[in-house]
């Protein structure tokens, strides 16, 4: 029983991890119809945004998170502005393509200017917090924690907030939204920078347990993602969350059972099983926000 508790805590740790990252890639796609492909790379931005900050500049680790948050939003925008604005209505096979080529930009400015070796992060509340017999880090709880509270946030704020409302209409209906005077290009640059700045977000909070930092630590968490958004029904947000913490648990039980060697080949499989089975997900991709 003691096993059984400490992996699904361990998989609502993991998959509270996916689904901050995981959101940010279908509120993308639901505002563009576009996958970003070079997403994991803000995942690794904001954890190198916080190692930097805390090795180079010896701030405390939660002005940490705010500064890696924050470089990663000021990229995002830029490559906003210049990339994904294009995005608009452009073929499927166009969006690939410049996502997969930002990923390659990204992944080796950031080789080039900390080398390839990996940074060991010295941060973080990785102290045990018993309940009974079961011990879980304090970081797992706080990730756990703060994963409720973004998607409480972004609840609120796609319900009530006027950018909001403008996301959900441009995730219906681009041609419509530009028709009555919505900003189509300032709500994708919204979208774009607010999805980029969560998984760089996640990449600060998971940086503690992972312990290492590595540029090219963002390609296994796009590939994660994917299999997430799918099986979620594309830009579904509620979805995407129920999907990622499945995957989180399945991924806990296999690691325990088989070994971590077989716990990255769970979303693959996942992934490869969901367009064989139900390629437009478990829940509907017209549920969006």
């Amino acid at each position: 029983m003691e096993f059984l508790i400490e992996q699904i805590l361990n998989g609502i740790s993991t998959g509270s991890v996916y689904a901050i990252v995981a959101v940010g890639m279908t509120m993308i796609f639901g505002v563009l119809r576009a996958i970003n492909f070079a997403h994991g790379e803000y995942y690794m931005l904001g954890t190198f945004g916080g190692w930097y900050a805390i090795s180079a500049l010896g701030v405390p680790y939660p002005v940490a998170i705010v500064i890696g948050v924050a470089v990663t939003a000021a990229i995002a925008f830029v490559i906003g502005r210049l990339v994904m604005e294009r995005m608009i209505g452009a073929a499927p096979e166009a969006s690939v393509v410049a996502t997969l080529g930002v990923s390659l930009v990204l992944q080796n400015s950031v080789i080039l200017a900390f080398g390839g070796s990996y940074k060991f992060f010295s941060e973080g509340y990785i102290e045990p917090v018993f309940f009974g017999d079961i011990g879980i880090a304090q970081q797992r709880l706080l990730i756990i924690g703060l994963c409720i509270l973004v998607f409480a946030g972004l609840e609120w704020m796609v319900s009530h907030t006027r950018i909001g409302k403008a996301m959900r209409a441009v995730s219906q209906n681009t041609e419509a939204c530009a028709v009555v005077g919505i900003d189509v290009r300032t709500v994708v640059i919204a979208t774009f920078v607010l999805g980029t700045s969560l998984a760089a977000f996640s990449g600060i909070l998971t940086a503690p347990v992972n312990v290492s930092v590595y540029g090219s630590m963002g390609e296994i968490i796009t590939f994660k993602t994917l299999p997430i958004i799918v099986m979620g029904g594309l830009g579904n947000v509620r979805g995407t969350f129920i999907a990622a913490m499945i995957l989180g648990i399945a991924e806990s039980f296999v690691a325990g059972q088989f070994g971590l060697q077989y716990r990255d080949s769970v979303g693959f499989v996942t992934l490869i099983l969901m367009l064989l089975w139900r390629p437009h997900g478990l829940f509907s991709s017209h549920a969006r926000f």
